[in-house]
């Protein structure tokens, strides 16, 4: 049976009444910092609005980092705008690898780690006579067919690189090397972090 029209007037009321309470109180000062009522910051809700940074003219603009209040915190060291906390319990053991990669000319190697979604990589490589390599750094989720995959560092003629990755999907994750050079090019790669194992493919 169709409900009365005043009944589905009372309803339609009765539910834009609540989207406005909800939106003064909570979307407001979480979103955009306004809080007409006060009850965003009693709630910690206006902590997780970050305003927009002023800007000075003719300043060289600082590299975008992603902007979040962790536990509604505001901590942050003096100049600075609080950036995203990433912290978690590591599942895998901690462990620490180097490896002698030696690259034939004209040929590629890749070393990959096998590490959970949210697991840390840090890593170091470098060649042993300053050669200049291809390399990317990158991941593919477990089952990847072949296109899905993602290159996280990417640099052409460098003999050297530093980094670290939390990894944002279950799946293998490491360095594919390019020796364009006429002669073979040896490196030696440290990593450390909650892989499960390192192995060249």
């Amino acid at each position: 049976m169709v409900a009365p029209k005043k009944e589905l007037l009372r309803g339609m009321a009765l539910a834009l009444a609540v989207a406005g309470v909800i939106l003064t109180i909570a979307v407001l000062p979480a979103e955009s910092g306004i809080d007409p009522t006060g009850a965003g910051e009693a709630l910690g809700l206006t902590a997780l609005h970050v305003a927009a940074p002023k800007t000075v003219p003719g300043a060289v603009p600082a590299a975008a980092a992603p902007l979040a209040a962790a536990k509604s915190s505001t901590v942050s060291a003096p100049g600075e705008q609080r950036g995203l906390t990433i912290a978690s319990k590591q599942a895998a053991p901690y462990r620490s690898d180097v490896r002698a990669v030696t690259l034939a000319p004209g040929r590629g190697v890749e070393v990959k780690t096998h590490l959970a979604k949210g697991a840390t990589l840090v890593f170091s490589w470098r060649t042993a006579n300053g050669e200049l390599l291809n390399h990317d750094f990158h991941g593919e989720p477990v089952n990847a067919k072949g296109d899905e995959f993602e290159s996280f560092i990417e640099e052409n003629g460098v003999s050297q690189s530093n980094g670290a990755l939390i990894a944002p999907f279950t799946g293998v994750h490491g360095w594919y090397w390019l020796n364009k050079t006429a002669a073979p090019v040896t490196l030696t790669l440290r990593a450390s972090g909650f892989y499960t194992d390192i192995f060249k493919k």
